[in-house]
């Protein structure tokens, strides 16, 4: 049971609500089960500070300073064409 006496209210735009609601509809989906809100925004916390992600943000950060700005996109784009042209 949660601790009713340790629970703060927070402040929050609208549309965030609604996102935030819409990730517990698809975790519960996910889980099989309901989830608060609390519990939902802690998933979310948890999975930012993963070390999953802190790698991919580094390898990220990586790409970003080898490559130069648009280059990327246009190796995409050329690969897309191929892919699409059968090739």
């Amino acid at each position: 049971m949660e601790d009713v006496e340790n629970v703060e209210s927070i402040k929050i735009r609208e549309d965030t609500k609604r996102r935030l609601i819409q990730f517990r509809a698809r975790l519960e989906a996910k889980l099989g089960r309901k989830v608060s809100l609390d519990e939902a925004i802690s998933y979310l916390l948890d999975s930012a500070e993963s070390p999953d992600v802190e790698e991919l943000a580094a390898v990220l950060a990586e790409v970003r300073r080898l490559v130069k700005p648009g280059e990327l996109t246009a190796e995409l784009r050329r690969g897309r064409s191929e892919d699409e042209a059968g090739g």
